[in-house]
């Protein structure tokens, strides 16, 4: 199963690249981000629902929000409102998780530089004492930063991101992403690998694919799967995102 995976996401990376012009781009559906910005004044506005299943045990953010904000050419503003749904005890807990807030500056672009450079300061605030008693947000505040770097190509687009993640009371994380993104006729074709090494801990490799079509100038449909690839089959996660995309 695990071979099989990582082959079918080989050819979809290759695949990309006879699949047409493009200047494509990560973020959502994907784990792994990119390095653009909406642009001055403009927001980008991404409404999900989130699933994840391992071993029979269920559960979603959705909706999903992640709401977006240019501040300029270069500068993204962006908050992250998941209303998350876990088993509990037999029943279903529902309520507003940890919230995230950003700031991405992209500190060289590609006409200038050869490729777009970033970085994306982030905090995670917890939610309240019930959601945490829940196990619907994580009980510590975290840092981290990551590192975007991007570059298109003639036929396809492809970007890696690093991150470290600092939580207090806790293990930190360092983190690994690498996309690639193509015009695929009507659509825009995704592809991701994301790693996440918790220190002194376990590692979690994903495998994704994923999509974008427009309905109009300013709405896309959006849909991702990943599935993780190592440790024990009875603890790897699959998490499948569907959504839209507002921009205006």
């Amino acid at each position: 199963m695990d071979g099989k995976a990582f082959i079918g996401i080989l050819l979809a990376m290759v695949c990309m690249s006879y699949c047409g012009l493009a200047q494509a781009q990560a973020g959502p559906p994907l784990m792994t981000n990119d390095a653009g910005s909406p642009g001055p004044g403009h927001w980008e506005v991404n409404l999900a629902a989130i699933g994840e299943w391992s071993d029979g045990e269920r559960s979603a953010s959705a909706p999903d929000a992640d709401i977006n904000y240019g501040l300029g050419d270069n500068i993204q503003l962006s908050a992250h409102l998941p209303w998350m749904r876990v088993p509990l005890q037999g029943r279903t807990a529902t309520g507003l998780g940890a919230i995230e807030y950003a700031v991405r500056w992209r500190f060289l672009d590609q006409d200038s530089a050869g490729l777009d450079l970033a970085i994306q300061p982030h905090v995670v605030v917890p939610g309240t004492p019930r959601a945490v008693r829940d196990g619907l947000s994580q009980s510590h505040r975290e840092y981290a930063l990551p590192i975007q770097a991007v570059h298109h190509w003639a036929r396809f687009t492809t970007g890696v991101e690093v991150a470290r993640h600092w939580v207090e009371h806790e293990r930190g994380a360092d983190q690994l992403g690498i996309f690639a993104a193509a015009s695929c006729g009507e659509m825009e074709c995704l592809a991701e690998i994301n790693s996440t090494h918790e220190h002194g801990g376990l590692t979690q490799t994903f495998l994704g694919i994923g999509g974008r079509r427009a309905l109009s100038d300013h709405v896309k449909l959006m849909g991702a799967i990943d599935h993780q690839v190592n440790g024990p089959a009875s603890m790897r996660v699959d998490v499948v995102y569907l959504g839209i995309q507002v921009t205006y």
